[in-house]
């Protein structure tokens, strides 16, 4: 038996900055025309609204003027306006009126992050350009199955914490009761991580994007079945979650009862992890030989690309 190792936890709550990865932070329909959203995002806030052409966007919620937060402000012909003197800001994040008649300031502007709606959820990147496509699900494309997104809640850890039950074989098998099996292998590469198992009872192919989102094609009983889990960090130790899942559309009336049948499987995991997940004081400190595809998750977090928000 391999000796236990002693392992420096993979992120220090002080870490400079935040992942550069894709972060999931609302479900798409909560985004209605002409209605702004606020969300406290990487230790700042954000603003979520739709422009005249119904695309998402995502952009600091701090007015350049005074500081009054946009989310109390309101959405005029697409663009964001100020509620307290009513400037007004456009889809780049450009001052482009100021009621007052002054000229407007080279510097009145909000930070615009790259933003995409995929899988029910609208999501933004942390960086000035994206290190890679958003999220997606192993063996799936949105228009090719029917599926759902929701809010999971808010946690007391990291984004990535709960990502590592992706590759966390020992927990589906203990905590679960399912008949998890190891992988011979688990491929690394820059933004992901990846693995594929094939028993007789079922087939399992997982993706790990970024730091924070894990997504897997389940072949069971006959079934394909298709989730997603992701989170976004609202400051250093606080996240919140959100998950996506679905079955092939084939038009016919079992659809719906396979979807369902599906929700309440997800749920049952996200609700066995729970009392775990909200009270973790997450200390990877004693690693063994099971943990090996962990432990290299955990690397993987260590390495992974990290900037500074926009406004930060």
């Amino acid at each position: 038996m391999s000796a236990p190792q002693t392992l420096i936890k993979p992120q220090e709550e002080t870490a400079e900055g935040f992942h550069q990865s894709w972060f999931p932070l609302a479900v798409a329909s909560e985004i209605v025309p002409g209605q702004v959203v606020g969300r406290d995002f990487l230790g700042t806030r954000v603003i979520l609204y739709r422009d005249v052409d119904g695309r998402a966007l995502v952009q600091s919620a701090f007015c350049p003027h005074l500081g009054a937060d946009l989310s109390v402000g309101q959405v005029v012909d697409g663009q964001i306006r100020c509620a307290y003197h009513h400037w007004r800001f456009d889809c780049a994040g450009r001052c482009v009126d100021i009621p007052a008649g002054d000229k407007i300031p080279p510097g009145a502007r909000i930070a615009t992050y790259p933003s995409a709606e995929a899988w029910g959820l609208v999501w933004a990147f942390n960086g000035e350009r994206p290190l890679f496509p958003v999220p997606g699900i192993p063996g799936a494309t949105e228009h090719e199955i029917c599926h759902e997104a929701r809010f999971r809640g808010t946690r007391a850890v990291d984004p990535w914490v709960a990502v590592s039950n992706g590759v966390d074989f020992q927990h589906l098998r203990a905590l679960h009761g399912l008949s998890a099996v190891d992988p011979d292998a688990v491929t690394v590469t820059e933004h992901h991580m990846e693995y594929r198992i094939e028993t007789p009872s079922f087939v399992q192919h997982g993706l790990i994007t970024g730091v924070n989102t894990f997504s897997q094609h389940l072949i069971f009983g006959g079934e394909d079945l298709f989730m997603l889990f992701s989170g976004a960090p609202m400051a250093h130790g606080q996240s919140m979650g959100f998950y996506a899942y679905g079955v092939p559309a084939t038009g016919a009336a079992e659809d719906t009862a396979k979807l369902e049948n599906l929700r309440g499987f997800v749920q049952r995991l996200i609700a066995e992890d729970a009392p775990v997940l909200d009270t973790i004081r997450f200390r990877p400190r004693v690693l063994v030989a099971s943990d090996r595809h962990l432990a290299r998750f955990f690397k993987f977090v260590r390495e992974f690309p990290r900037a500074q928000p926009p406004d930060a």
